[in-house]
């Protein structure tokens, strides 16, 4: 009886000391990983330029890694943003990387080639069939932005700016919250520059839900 309750409480304190680290790690709104994290590495990702593309090729003082999914509206409203977020970032020492992990066939590799084009970007886009880089982020939506500094810390985690917008049936785009009017990743970008602290680090991403392969599927 002894023995049993011994091992109940043992079983309790590990539980808590796993959910405490936990806690300790995670964002506010990120249940993986906290400003401050490293950048995952990755090895040879394919791109939709026909290179292949590794975390150890990045050499730029900041790095923005942005997760895409072809197939959706909210990526689909938000691109022309993106591609003036690159389009602003021109001569500064920043590279933008979409990543797109989903594996429904609009979001791979030949699609990502089409959708790229189709919407002008301008920036290096690769497919992760591991999804590991995802689940490494806490990546949960379609588009998502991580903000790296020179040292490779995360210093910003979530939306492009505060006004989310969708590409309707129709065509329009549907901004959420009218015109944006705070432009989180610009801002962070010009403070990491400038030498600064970043002043808003995480807001929560809005978009299409990320799609992880259950294990064995």
């Amino acid at each position: 009886m002894l023995a049993r309750q011994w091992q109940i409480a043992v079983m309790v304190v590990f539980m808590a000391a796993i959910l405490v680290s936990g806690a300790l790690v995670a964002g506010e709104y990120n249940a993986v990983l906290d400003i401050g994290a490293p950048m995952p590495s990755f090895e040879s990702l394919p791109a939709t330029d026909g290179s292949k593309l590794s975390s150890s090729d990045l050499d730029e003082e900041v790095v923005i890694l942005v997760f895409l999914a072809n197939h959706c509206p909210w990526v689909k409203g938000m691109d022309g943003d993106l591609v003036a977020l690159v389009d602003s970032l021109e001569g500064k020492d920043v590279r933008v990387v979409g990543v797109s992990v989903n594996h429904r066939e609009e979001d791979r590799l030949p699609a990502m080639k089409k959708h790229g084009a189709n919407a002008g970007y301008n920036f290096t886009y690769v497919f992760d069939e591991s999804q590991e880089l995802g689940r490494q982020l806490g990546a949960t939506r379609t588009p998502e932005y991580f903000v790296f500094d020179k040292n490779r810390k995360l210093v910003y985690m979530g939306l492009l700016h505060n006004s989310p917008a969708a590409k309707r049936r129709d065509g329009n785009i549907n901004y959420t919250q009218g015109e944006p009017t705070d432009f989180y990743v610009t801002d962070a970008v010009a403070e990491i520059l400038a030498g600064k602290s970043v002043t808003i680090t995480e807001t929560r991403a809005h978009g299409c839900s990320v799609e992880y392969e259950q294990p064995g599927s």
